[in-house]
């Protein structure tokens, strides 16, 4: 027992110096979600990889260590890909000739890549861990958040240029490849739990593209649709009151539609004081006191306990405001209007680069360059 308390040790430190690591909780749910995910063995491999990917010839020599030959190396990294505890093949890289592994993130990963197949026992220690600890992993101030907050479009007052990436139309417009809609695994776990969501019976609410679809295609996850589908449901979400949470860049992978009962990125959120300064968004809401009746339909609306009703009029607390537009888009008096904050967050170009970032901001830019060299030298970073 000694000897795997040490193993996984190991493992949670290893996930912990990826750009959004996966800290020691004081209760001890870090080591405990592992053992419930990860066998000694998986755990053993696991540590042996990089942050950033790499072929099976470049990781053997470090697999041949534990006694593996490289075919047995290579079937043991496939199946923890489809259990979803590391990340691999197209989720890595289009270029089918040539797969890659990685380690994982716990979240954005880990626990995302668990859909369809997560089990009761580890989604309670999931939500209980995402509060008690993850959250102040997540969410740094000054530090790129892994997801930002884009409004459907109504609503939303044009003072400046409203770019491309705040236009989530567009951005599914421009997307190239195939779409897939999945089940939330927030919902999942919360369904596992006894905890069902009491926003929506919907759970086909997660779109994934680029890598992602191409990935969730080969492991048989979730069901392609077409872009005038997904149109389609931006307006049943809207209408269900759910937050739309792309990855935080100019062309996400994925694009969450995200209820304030289930998500563990609304659910960490609101645990803090003032969730605004922590969140990446471009807007607040502004109450016209002259047309709002004090119906309170934004106040029910509202998933991060932003607005109240005082005096027959609807009053946003800008600093737990996130800009999500749900009190706007079904406003009966249209007295809720989105406006662009006076500093505009502008997301990075890419996926690559976020995570770029996030680590930068880390570890440094000494720290950065010293990944970069030993990843360029074939180590383990």
């Amino acid at each position: 027992m000694e000897s795997q308390n040490v193993v996984y040790r190991k493992l949670q430190e290893h996930m912990d110096h990826m750009p959004v690591g996966f800290p020691v909780s004081r209760s001890g749910l870090d080591i405990e979600i592992l053992r419930e995910l990860f066998t000694e063995k998986e755990a053993e491999i696991a540590i042996e990889l990089s942050m950033l990917p790499e072929s099976l010839d470049r990781i053997y020599p470090r697999l041949k260590k534990l006694g593996y030959t490289k075919d047995e190396a290579g079937s043991i990294l496939d199946t923890m890909s489809g259990k979803g505890l590391i990340a691999a093949g197209r989720l890595l890289s289009s270029n089918t000739n040539n797969k890659l592994y990685s380690s994982a993130p716990f979240a954005v990963g880990i626990f995302e890549l668990q859909q369809s197949i997560l089990k009761q026992n580890v989604s309670k220690k999931i939500l209980d861990y995402s509060l008690e600890t993850f959250k102040d992993e997540f969410f740094k101030k000054d530090t790129p958040v892994q997801m930002r907050t884009i409004p459907i479009g109504k609503s939303v007052k044009r003072e400046n240029y409203t770019a491309t990436y705040e236009d989530m139309r567009q951005i599914i417009s421009n997307t190239k490849g195939p779409i897939v809609l999945l089940n939330c695994v927030c919902r999942e776990a919360h369904d596992l739990t006894g905890q069902p969501c009491r926003t929506s019976e919907l759970r086909e609410t997660c779109i994934a593209l680029k890598n992602i679809a191409l990935s969730c295609i080969d492991m048989g996850k979730g069901r392609i649709v077409s872009k005038d589908e997904v149109m389609e449901l931006l307006d049943k979400f809207d209408d269900a009151g759910f937050v739309l949470q792309p990855e935080n860049n100019e062309n996400p992978h994925f694009i969450c539609s995200c209820c304030g009962d289930c998500c563990g990125v609304l659910t960490m959120a609101k645990k803090f004081p003032v969730p605004a300064e922590y969140y990446s968004s471009n807007y607040y809401a502004v109450v016209d006191k002259d047309l709002c009746t004090g119906c309170s339909t934004c106040a029910g609306r509202c998933r991060m306990d932003a607005i109240t009703i005082e005096d027959n009029i609807a009053v946003v607390d800008t600093g737990r405001c996130i800009g999500c537009g749900l009190c706007t888009s079904k406003c009966p008096s249209e007295a809720v209007t989105l406006y662009n904050k006076e500093k505009i967050k502008i997301p990075a170009k890419s996926h690559g680069e976020l995570y770029k970032n996030i680590l930068r901001n880390k570890i440094g830019t000494f720290g950065f360059i010293k990944v970069a060299a030993k990843y360029m030298l074939g180590m383990k970073v």
